[in-house]
């Protein structure tokens, strides 16, 4: 399997997180799916604030209000079958058919430098959080998933909106 270079979607945000916890042994928690879906969400409101980008596909990729946070379906469902368990191996996905018709499948990944950036920011300031605490996190009062969450409903939760709170955490951060 090789590694392609596409466009940016939340499958490689996800697949860089999954390097990053292979290759830092000091990390004190293992990479779960509760972990990597808000490590990845978190990358992708940090994203917004301070590169105003988007770093997700939005024709393949949603954010939606589920019970235990803010979860983007795609990065869910590709990583689901490894439960609790510790995620080691990065998601592939179906790009081309040979004409023998031979499925070729490839690893996405992160080659633009700024996110790079953000998503290590990322990982140093979460990794020592307890899934908890990161839950905490997500879900306090005047967060995008409190406004959004509507229980048995998994309601998308506007970029607009995930933006703007994260803006005001760097403004806070700032003032400090």
């Amino acid at each position: 399997m090789k590694e392609v270079i596409m466009k940016n979607d939340a499958i490689a945000i996800a697949n860089y997180f999954v390097d990053k916890a292979n290759k830092d042994t000091h990390a004190p928690y293992p990479l779960t799916l509760l972990r990597l879906v808000k490590y990845v969400y978190i990358a992708y409101g940090f994203s917004m604030a301070i590169l105003d980008k988007i770093i997700i596909d939005k024709r393949f990729d949603t954010v939606e209000a589920w019970k235990y946070g803010p979860v983007i379906p795609s990065v869910y469902h590709s990583f689901k079958h490894n439960q609790n368990n510790p995620i080691t191996e990065k998601s592939s996905i179906l790009t081309s058919e040979e004409d023998d018709g031979t499925l070729v499948f490839s690893s996405p990944c992160i080659k633009d430098k700024d996110i790079s950036m953000i998503l290590d920011f990322v990982w140093d300031r979460y990794k020592d959080r307890t899934t908890t605490e990161l839950i905490n996190i997500l879900h306090k009062k005047g967060t995008p998933w409190d406004y959004c969450y509507k229980e048995g409903i998994n309601a998308e939760i506007p970029d607009e909106m995930t933006k703007v709170y994260y803006k005001s955490i760097i403004d806070n951060a700032l003032k400090g």
